[in-house]
């Protein structure tokens, strides 16, 4: 099989395990969260918050290292492998030591149930990046169909165990087993089976721990600025929510990671499935700028497509999608309006990130990072304190905006990019749409089911058909490049 017709069929696995991983995930969340009151989830997610911030700094970026010096991999494995360990293993120390700390000198803010979930998420994700460089093979072989297929059996076995748990009373450890929306992949269930399966699929067996000297400089001189901004990055994305459990508290914090929850489905619907695709395929064309501006730009019209009609829907049925699946949870369908910004800009700031991280411009992603880290830092604090939830929401949808036009110009290095011919007829759609939902409610039934299905009707509707017709010959063109693959296929 040639490798156009692999990545397709890569492709196609990746969207179809995908989608039925996120469609699993979202329903067993709303079970389990109608089993498990806001107060378990507010120590839950303060501690994942606390986890995820001091795990950042194990990410040198030793994966897009794989695939970027994807032609010389037979001289470094053993350095990446023994290079990994050690970086997870110090990143791991770290994090427990701080918590400890932390819950030693700050015991009110920081209690022993979120120490626990920080410190138990940590040491699961130690085990499961010990088969990074097994996972990245796979990656350069192209085996995203395995990879999805690994990806979505060991969520949905996360979260059914989460749910059982649940319902036998194990209240926050079931969170610890199993998790909950996106993050089961941090859970006891998921690292277990996805770990051991992608290490079955391609033993290491590197012998011995090595370190090259020329390359570990070489890996740790690529990964130093993916370092940065992965840091950065991070601190951008759950800063928020370290701001929130510290000045609101209580379960305020809950509500509003459940709301962040139905915001980024918009992203996690597609960018998030096919990121290790596209990121993959990025490095591949690398060298080949024609090329990868037409990939960049493909998939960022993909991108638009999918995810802007969604998060539309969200938001303007936000009353409608709380009430449908747990009405115990009203207060967050505000905060799903307030974060509306975000839910519309991070599908693209995400593939903007991967295509600079696939061509090695990793040093200007971190500095395009650090100035919205800046910003971040400085607005988030205030707007939580002249307004709450509503001014940190406001924020991060702000912050979003100046991020993306900094990413927009920054990708002009290296794809040529027509962002009005990507933005202008889903812009148009986007508007019409969201103004008949706006006007359907002079005409809304009252009845949640109702209202949702022919609000979403309408304006997925106009959507469709304004960026349709004005955007049929670049559907077509993306339909017949798949359907000449699909036929090389058959016919190889």
């Amino acid at each position: 099989m040639s490798a156009p017709q692999k990545l397709l069929k890569g492709f196609l696995y990746t969207l179809g395990s995908g989608y039925l991983a996120r469609l699993a995930s979202v329903a067993l969340t709303v079970l389990i969260r109608r089993e498990l009151p806001p107060s378990v989830f507010a120590d839950a997610v303060f501690g994942v918050t606390l986890f995820i911030l001091l795990a950042s700094p194990r990410e040198f970026g030793l994966m897009y290292g794989l695939l970027h010096f994807q032609d010389k991999t037979g001289a470094f494995l053993q350095t990446h492998f023994t290079l990994n360990l050690l970086i997870c293993g110090l990143t791991l120390l770290g994090a427990l030591l701080a918590l400890w700390g932390l819950h030693h000198w700050w015991p009110q803010r920081f209690s022993a149930e979120v120490a626990l979930v920080a410190g138990a998420f940590s040491l699961l994700f130690f085990l499961r990046n010990l088969t990074l460089t097994a996972e990245g093979l796979l990656r350069l072989d192209l085996e995203f169909g395995r990879l999805s297929l690994f990806h979505g059996l060991g969520t949905v076995l996360s979260l059914v165990g989460a749910l059982g748990a649940a319902w036998a009373g194990w209240g926050m450890w079931s969170l610890i087993l199993g998790g909950w929306t996106t993050y089961s992949v941090f859970s006891l269930v998921y690292t277990c089976f996805y770990s051991g399966a992608v290490g079955l699929s391609r033993p290491q067996g590197f012998g011995r721990l090595h370190l090259d000297p020329e390359w570990t400089r070489r890996l740790l001189g690529y990964g130093v600025w993916i370092w940065v901004g992965w840091m950065l990055q991070t601190f951008v994305l759950w800063y928020d929510k370290l701001v929130v459990g510290l000045v609101v508290g209580g379960d305020e914090v809950a509500l509003y990671e459940n709301a962040w929850f139905w915001v980024q489905i918009p992203t996690a619907i597609l960018t998030h499935i096919i990121f290790n695709y596209t990121s993959t395929l990025y490095a591949r064309y690398q060298h080949d700028r024609p090329r990868l501006s037409e990939v960049f730009s493909r998939m960022l019209s993909l991108e638009v497509w999918i995810s802007w009609p969604l998060a539309l829907v969200l938001v303007l049925n936000a009353r409608e999608v709380i009430a449908l699946t747990n009405p115990n949870w009203a207060e967050s369908a505000a905060m799903i309006v307030w974060l509306a910004g975000y839910a519309f800009l991070r599908p693209l700031m995400d593939d903007c990130f991967g295509l600079l991280w696939a061509v090695g411009s990793t040093r200007l992603s971190a500095q395009l990072m650090g100035l919205q880290a800046l910003v971040a830092g400085l607005l988030v604090p205030f707007m939580a304190w002249q307004w709450g939830i509503r001014g940190v929401a406001y924020s991060m949808g702000g912050g979003g905006g100046r991020g993306l036009v900094s990413l927009c110009w920054g990708v002009r290095r290296y794809a040529e990019v027509s962002w009005p011919s990507i933005f202008g007829a889903p812009l148009l759609g986007l508007g019409l749409a969201a103004l008949a939902g706006l006007g359907y409610s002079a005409v809304a039934q009252g009845q949640a089911l109702v209202d949702f299905i022919l609000r979403s009707a309408l304006m997925v509707g106009i959507y469709a058909g304004v960026v349709g017709l004005l955007e049929r010959q670049q559907i077509a063109e993306s339909v017949a490049q798949v359907r000449r693959l699909l036929a090389e296929r058959r016919d190889g």
